[in-house]
This record gives C-alpha cells, structure tokens and sequence, in this order.
C-alpha cells in the first residue's frame, strides 16, 4: 500500500505538480521568491491536485510514516513554497492556528487535523524563531501572534 502511495505522489511530481498556464501580471511580482508562499491562484491549481480528498490523505500518510525530510515530501513542501521552504516560523490561513515554528510543523498540523487544503500565508514581518537567544520564551498562542493575525486591528 504505501508502495503504491509513494508511487501516486511520484506521479504528482514527474508531472511537475501543476500544469505549465500563464501566471496574470500580480503573481509574477515578489511573491513567487523562493520561500514565499503560493498565490490563491497557484494555491487552486496545486490543491487541484490533492483532490478529492484520499489524495490529500495519501499524502498525509506518506508525511506521518516517512516525515518532512522524505525526499518526495521535501520537493512537495519546496513547489509550496517555489523551490525554498523557509526557515522558522510561518503563517497560517487558519484563524485559531495561525502560527507554526516550521513549514514542517504546519504540513503536520494540516494533515492531523484533517485540513488538508489550508494555506500558508505571507508573514507581515520577518518572524524569528521563538528559541533565539534573548527572546526567551516568547512562543505566542496560536492566533494571537502579531505577525500572523488574520484581521488587523487598527490600533496595533
């Protein structure tokens, strides 16, 4: 079974995820840098991809049996990411967990609690790791981290 898993996820990647469609003018700025995430735009076609949901599941069992350093899974999270996935934190479209310590962390989460076409979004600011010497234990609450908040209060 998980032969047959990892060989429709390489299937997924041969075929190069996505297929090769014009980008519109506002995707070709700065938010396809390595390391960023998808637009919206790019965010359909690759969850196209996953869809219906057992192929989003597969990909969820290969992750939870093999973990984020699989070689399939890393070129997965890395075109989620165009070609770099990032270090440290990331966002989250998600309203009650819109922080996460790594892209790592993030994928786990999504395919654990079964929301598996959740978006990483761009971070407001450029957000250290919690663990850096001299911030002590400053890990927010999930949701509650300024640079991930999904509404913007306009006395922040």
């Amino acid at each position: 079974m998980m032969k047959l898993a990892a060989g429709f996820l390489l299937l997924l990647l041969e075929v190069r995820l996505l297929p090769v469609t014009p980008l519109l003018a506002e995707e070709t700025s700065s938010a396809s840098s390595p390391g960023s995430p998808l637009t919206s735009t790019e965010y359909e076609r690759f969850f196209a991809l996953l869809t219906p949901t057992w192929k989003a599941e597969t990909t969820c069992r290969l992750r939870a049996t093999h973990g984020c350093r699989n070689p399939t899974l890393v070129q997965l999270d890395q075109y989620e990411n165009h070609g770099l996935v990032p270090d440290g934190a990331v966002c989250s479209d998600l309203p009650y967990a819109s922080w996460f310590e790594s892209f790592c962390q993030f994928a786990q989460y999504r395919c654990s609690n079964h929301v598996y076409y959740a978006k990483v979004r761009k971070n407001l600011n450029s957000i250290p790791s919690p663990h850096v010497e001299g911030l002590g234990d400053s890990t927010p609450s999930c949701g509650l981290h300024r640079h991930c908040m999904n509404v913007i209060h306009p006395y922040t």
